[in-house]
């Protein structure tokens, strides 16, 4: 991997494939890897690069908060440090969110935006780990308290499984791909609960993209959803659509959070349509 320096943190990344630049931003709590696949089957046609953000996979990982702001300027930085224009953003959950910040402040360098299963405030207060955000709202501290022991936690490759097992659908759970080596290993990795941790007690800022503008000169969006998503509810993501405004939007049935790694040859064949379509 290489590695990208901002402000002393190490933010590792890789770079393959040949054409026009696109950006592949993964969720809290795994790393680029979710990503492979995808790539695979694009970096013939598109210089793809794929990062872990800070606080995941190989890059550094701080001991304390990690505001949505702080990934923000982490990407703009690492987008003008590679000159990278007119570029596709490729983000799931989390790096959808940060996809949207980003082309708020820099919509000409952005050609198209696709969203795997945005994560706004509502979209995870209507998942399954909904009550994390409730009790983050109603009980600030309490959640820090409790957030902060957590943090300290390792998780094992069992804990790390039936963890992952939430984040697929029928067709990822039927392949087992919670077993996946490298995936578990964003989970048992040390500092990695605990980024996940100040990544949740940050949800309470992710409430913005649920009202977001993206009228006027902002470019084509295409969303993607797993139908059968735990962590984010795709019934939310229905209405988050009537706010985003989609050129495109597809429900993947029986992929899940992770629909990318279940269904990698439908999600490559979507992006590379959609990028295609908008040149």
């Amino acid at each position: 991997m290489q590695t990208f320096n901002y402000q002393n943190y190490d933010i590792k990344y890789i770079k393959t494939g040949k054409g026009k630049p696109a950006v592949f931003i993964h969720n809290g709590g795994t790393s680029h890897v979710i990503w492979d696949s995808v790539i695979d089957e694009l970096s013939d046609k598109y210089t793809c690069y794929s990062l872990d953000l800070l606080g995941y996979g190989s890059s550094y990982k701080p001991k304390s908060e990690m505001p949505i702001e702080l990934h923000l300027d982490i990407l703009s930085a690492f987008i003008e440090e590679h000159q990278l224009k007119d570029v596709t953003l490729v983000g799931n959950c989390m790096g959808s969110a940060l996809s949207l910040a980003y082309t708020q402040q820099n919509p000409k360098n952005v050609h198209t935006l696709i969203l795997f299963n945005p994560l706004t405030y509502h979209t995870f207060e209507k998942g399954n780990l909904g009550s994390f955000l409730k009790m983050r709202k109603v009980a600030p501290g309490l959640s820090k308290t409790i957030y902060k022991g957590l943090g300290k936690m390792k998780l094992n490759n069992l804990i790390s499984e039936q963890s992952l097992r939430m984040q697929f659908g029928p067709i990822g759970r039927a392949q087992h791909l919670e077993k996946t080596e490298d995936l578990c290993a964003c989970f048992t990795g040390e500092g990695q609960m605990n980024s996940l941790l100040l990544t949740l007690d940050d949800l309470v800022n992710y409430d913005q993209f649920d009202k977001i503008n993206t009228a006027g000169n902002f470019p084509p969006i295409c969303t993607i959803w797993g139908d059968d998503n735990l962590i984010l509810s795709s019934k939310a993501g229905r209405k988050l659509n009537k706010t985003l405004q989609p050129q495109r939007e597809e429900w993947l049935k029986g992929g899940g959070h992770l629909v990318m790694m279940e269904l990698p040859a439908a999600s490559a064949n979507i992006i590379q349509d959609f990028i295609e379509q908008n040149s």
